[in-house]
């Protein structure tokens, strides 16, 4: 399949107008994430992508949808090459994405997952962290990785596993902090109120 975009360092200084996309359809004339998008046609155009909140850069091609998925700091657009406007945009704070064997993409945030299929279609994870996940890594399907506990008397991190077939959770700092937070209600006298 004939390469169907190129990621540009600038706007071009020359040529037509660049055309804005925004998560809210506003137009705005910051530079952002600029990618040149080839139509079948042999027409192109340029995308201007605004900004999320993250240094995450990068376009996602798939097996089964020539789709492609804009991470623009953070921010996702699911763009089909030959529309000027995204299918659907979701995200603005993703800082990694790691590939499944199966080729599933999953993105991680500071709360948790958001796995998205070969054809382009995507699902979020319930929420793992409070704030915060690290040493994210992928064996088997399985998500494995650390999320930030700052809830107790002690700052700690508390280990998880997702499994991305059967969107099963296991552990993470979210779960585990509501487990306790409802214990120590049924441990209050009813006269303490703090």
């Amino acid at each position: 399949m004939k390469n169907r975009y190129k990621v540009l360092d600038s706007l071009p200084p020359y040529g037509p107008m660049y055309i804005p996309i925004a998560a809210d359809g506003k137009q705005f004339y910051s530079e952002g994430f600029v990618v040149r998008f080839y139509r079948l046609d042999t027409t192109e155009w340029v995308a201007n992508f605004e900004l999320g909140g993250t240094r995450l850069r990068e376009v996602i091609e798939f097996n089964n949808t020539s789709n492609l998925l804009i991470i623009a700091d953070g921010t996702c657009y699911m763009m089909d090459p030959e529309c000027s406007v995204p299918l659907f945009v979701f995200g603005g704070d993703y800082s990694k994405v790691i590939i499944t064997e199966d080729q599933k993409f999953v993105l991680q945030n500071s709360i948790g997952l958001t796995i998205v299929e070969p054809n382009g279609t995507y699902w979020h994870s319930q929420r793992i962290s409070w704030d915060g996940l690290a040493d994210i890594m992928i064996d088997n399907g399985i998500v494995k990785g650390l999320s930030y506990d700052p809830t107790h008397d002690a700052d700690e991190w508390v280990e998880f596993s997702y499994d991305v077939n059967s969107k099963e959770l296991i552990g993470g700092s979210y779960n585990r902090s509501g487990f306790y937070h409802s214990q120590s209600m049924k441990k209050k006298p009813w006269w303490k109120l703090w």
